[in-house]
């Protein structure tokens, strides 16, 4: 497996996704009967980054990540209920971040179904897949290349 590969389809995830620096809390319960709009609202930490290649094991590709750069076990991202995103990125981790990341404090997104939608301020769309349960959220993508599905979920948990 290319480890490079899978590090950098997680940045461009947390490129699109726009880090977080404030913790939103709700005045309702978030339980598995909210609707997706309304479970999002928050502050979330990755917690998990699995990769499943062809018909290979899912494995948790995040504890390596955090070997190589500690500081993105600390990376948090709020979704505000006025559907912007901000984000907290450790100091320790601006340079590795800030370079892929760009501004991503200007991203407005939407949740619609099983998609996250997240616009940059170019008006650039991207989508992902996104479920819900309890006080985690997934985020799921597929990319097939030379014949090989490659499927990778990125685990937050709501803080």
């Amino acid at each position: 497996m290319k480890v490079s590969s899978v590090i950098r389809k997680f940045t461009v995830l947390l490129a699109l996704s726009t880090l977080a620096l404030t913790v939103m809390n709700c005045s309702k319960k978030d339980g598995d009967d909210a609707t997706p709009e309304a479970q999002i609202v928050g502050s979330w930490k990755i917690t998990n980054l699995f990769v499943k290649e062809g018909n290979d094991p899912e494995e948790d590709q995040f504890p390596f990540l955090v070997a190589l750069v500690p500081c993105f076990k600390d990376i948090v991202i709020t979704f505000n209920s006025n559907g912007t995103v901000t984000g907290s990125i450790p100091a320790a981790c601006q340079d590795d971040v800030d370079g892929v990341v760009g501004d991503i404090q200007q991203s407005k997104y939407e949740v619609k179904g099983d998609q996250l939608i997240f616009t940059e301020t170019d008006g650039t769309k991207s989508t992902i897949n996104v479920s819900f349960s309890g006080k985690t959220m997934s985020w799921n993508e597929s990319e097939t290349s030379g014949g090989v599905t490659t499927t990778s979920r990125i685990v937050f948990t709501k803080q």
